[in-house]
């Protein structure tokens, strides 16, 4: 389905205009108009159609520098136009240039800022920010995972773990990390936000480019109106300038009008690279079991996806060992959840018998994910639990690849990360430590699970190795239908022996792991891709613009609301699948746990025999899967549909979705208050109705499907529909 764009467009008409002597300025790009001081501050914002107006305040803000100087004031293009500004730390050492640029874009304002540093590399805080002096009715949205948490130090679950992320809220101080954190939540998932006006129908829309090198990036609202997203980290250095790409525009008060704003303006980091991504769709298993399954079951509940609990490995990064041949075996990693050797397991697999499998699970219709990993290396084995620092071997051992230790010193030595915040690792860190974090150079490896050590993907030769790796899966697993990368939250980090050329922390060079990732996913996925295969992530921390080479997400703290909310932000167009970790976190609230899944487009794990810490079999909770399971599997394929306005419940009685899907149009409607519910769904020839669609209607453990009751008029839909158990999924056809 076509992505349609969430702008007040019109024909455009590129002015940029200002009194004699400089200021006020006015740049005009369709449906948007800003004013603009001589300082290059923006002053205000308009709607060249409908007339509104607000006094705005934005400009660009170095932390712990002032201005100095006149503001130097250029036209540019046809409309645009160019402020350079100087400033100065606060200890005097060096003047740094702040370019500020606002051009007309397609029904939108470009806000380019460009700096330049003084004598000396250094580094500090780059912000923007954006504040109305009006904020009375005024509302906030961003793509949150909870819009109640204030801030990673406030984390007060809600009572069944979930909230709507699709509501705005009032303006609040609210202090959010972009990525946010998989268990302290506080977190953005795309750099976008809308500050409404709903008595005027109108929102003012700010979005960040997934194309900047974004590291630690904060963001600080106030209740006074003003929103400030800083980012830290990037080099400032004479020669060298640091650019950022922003973008102004109007829209109306709906979420979905700055989501679309972004998919349309970037497609490319939310459309999968694979064309056959969303066949790959269906509930999650995380299992290593080989025998017999009851696959009607299971399609039942909506078909499998097994990213492949592969302890197949030798150990971590050792995916497929240099061995003689296809049936030559190799030892397992036998481990615990934990990370421990399992206690008197020994057990073997072969290239051959991993092929097998996954031809197997296609020929059941279910579709298979061999476990990845770009961040550990290492394990333990016959030649100790851990790899080793500093190195302990001899070079020369027969069957190097063997001893992890050795194999990693003897092939990429410069791949181990050594630690800038400190050396447990991202995913341990306080709140406060994701809010303000600070460098203190352990200059000491990571250890993690399994005795395996953490690595850094930007050395070159362990790329080389890791892209090897890839290439094997290709040629050795036909069946299979892709990989999934594990640990994302490792790119959190910094390498204080490395040098990316843009990072600058604490008066050192340093790399970036998120560089790192930039450089070396882009070759992983043309290997992958070419070959018809999928990539699908564990993110640990959602940032937009990681999805640039992932074709799907299988979040393993999905059963986590703002996880699952922020992951499924990233996923509007791919495949989400969510973790589900044991039988009592769906029987907590069984309905609500399923409709939650649904109304974000989201797939929970089935339980499946062998799940390896999520859910096993249980009768007790697998009816409640084979309930909901034919509303899972018409939702194989699902894409979000962003079009403002398109779907919503008048009367407030339940919460609502909309999905285009292969060949029809699904709306789940969910924690229903009474026995029925309205739905009122517009729009219908940009959603691809031209004539009143078919519609029918299922409830959970319903064998067949009811015919609803639809009164169409002009380009919208009303539905009236019972609810059962709070719940109908409603699927229009063409």
């Amino acid at each position: 389905m076509r992505r349609m764009i969430a702008l007040m467009i019109f024909p455009v008409m590129f002015i940029a205009q200002g009194q004699a002597g400089g200021g006020p300025y006015t740049v005009r790009s369709g449906g948007i108009a800003i004013t603009l001081s001589s300082a290059g501050e923006i002053t205000g914002v308009r709607s060249p159609l409908t007339g509104w107006q607000a006094p705005v305040s934005g400009q660009t803000l170095l932390d712990s520098c002032r201005v100095t100087g006149k503001t130097a004031v250029r036209r540019r293009g046809e409309g645009g136009l160019e402020f350079r500004r100087t400033f100065i730390p606060a200890d005097g050492t060096m003047r740094i240039t702040v370019i500020d640029r606002f051009l007309p874009d397609n029904g939108s304002i470009r806000w380019e800022t460009e700096i330049t540093g003084g004598t000396h590399p250094w580094s500090t805080g780059i912000g923007t920010s954006l504040g109305v002096t009006d904020t009375a009715g005024a509302r906030f949205w961003t793509t949150w995972g909870d819009p109640d948490q204030l801030s990673p130090e406030a984390w007060a679950p809600h009572p069944d773990g979930w909230e709507s992320p699709l509501e705005s809220r009032p303006l609040r101080e609210m202090h959010l990390v972009y990525g946010g954190h998989f268990g302290k939540g506080g977190g953005y998932a795309v750099p976008v936000y809308s500050l409404m006006f709903p008595a005027r129908g109108t929102a003012i829309g700010l979005a960040m480019s997934p194309e900047d090198t974004l590291l630690d990036m904060q963001m600080v609202t106030t209740a006074g109106g003003r929103v400030t997203q800083t980012r830290n980290f990037n080099r400032l250095q004479a020669g060298r300038p640091v650019r950022f790409t922003m973008h102004m525009f109007l829209s109306s008060c709906d979420w979905r009008g700055v989501m679309a704003f972004m998919a349309a303006r970037y497609p490319a980091w939310f459309n999968p690279p694979a064309p056959n991504a969303g066949d790959v769709s269906g509930l999650g298993a995380y299992s290593s079991w080989e025998g017999e399954i009851d696959a009607t079951k299971y399609r039942a509940m909506g078909g499998i996806v097994n990213w492949k609990a592969s302890f197949d490995f030798s150990y971590m990064g050792m995916f497929i060992p240099p061995v003689a041949s296809d049936t030559t075996p190799w030892k397992r990693f036998d481990a615990t959840s934990g990370g421990e050797p399992a206690p008197g397991q020994t057990t073997t697999t072969t290239i051959a018998r991993m092929a097998a499998y996954a031809a197997r699970m296609k020929s059941l219709g279910f579709a298979t994910l061999n476990y990845f990993n770009v961040t550990e290396f290492g394990g333990f084995s016959e030649f100790g639990k851990a790899v080793a620092y500093p190195n302990p071997h001899t070079r020369g051992d027969a069957d190097v690849w063997r001893n992890p230790t050795a194999f990693l010193y003897d092939n990429f030595p410069g791949a181990l990360l050594f630690g800038v915040i400190d050396d447990r690792g991202w995913s341990t860190r306080s709140p406060a430590q994701l809010m303000f974090p600070h460098a203190s150079f352990p200059d000491r490896p990571y250890w993690t699970w399994g005795g395996a050590i953490v690595t850094d993907v930007g050395d070159s030769a362990y790329a080389a190795f890791l892209l090897h790796q890839a290439r094997l899966h290709v040629e050795k697993f036909p069946a299979a239908d892709g990989i999934a990368i594990d640990r994302f939250d490792w790119f959190n980090e910094y390498n204080a022996h490395a040098d990316d050329g843009t990072t600058w922390i604490a008066g050192r060079p340093v790399r970036a792991l998120l560089n790192s990732y930039r450089a070396f996913m882009p070759r992983l996925s043309r290997i992958m891709h070419d070959a018809g295969k999928v990539v699908f992530c564990n993110p640990h921390m959602c940032r937009l613009e990681m999805m640039r080479w992932i074709d799907g997400v299988y979040s393993e703290f999905g059963h986590i609301g703002h996880d699952m909310n922020m992951a499924a932000f990233l996923t509007p167009d791919k495949p989400l699948i969510c973790w589900t970790p044991d039988s009592a976190t769906v029987m907590q609230s069984p309905d609500r746990y399923f409709q939650r899944h649904l109304f974000m487009g989201a797939f929970p794990t089935a339980p499946f025999p062998g799940n390896d810490h999520t859910i096993g079999p249980n009768p007790a909770v697998e009816r409640y899967y084979l309930d909901y399971g034919m509303m899972f599997t018409l939702m194989h394929g699902r894409r979000w549909v962003l079009t403002p306005g398109v779907v919503d419940v008048p009367g407030g009685e339940a919460l609502c979705n909309l999905f285009a899907c292969p060949g029809k149009v699904v709306v789940p409607i969910v924690f229903g208050r009474g026995d029925t519910a309205h739905v009122r769904v517009r729009h219908l020839s940009e959603i691809g109705f031209f004539l009143p669609p078919t519609a029918e209607v299922w409830y959970p453990g319903a064998a067949a499907p009811l015919e609803a009751r639809v009164i169409p008029s002009r380009d919208q839909l009303d539905i009236t529909v019972p609810l059962t158990r709070g719940c109908a999924f409603v699927v229009l056809t063409r």
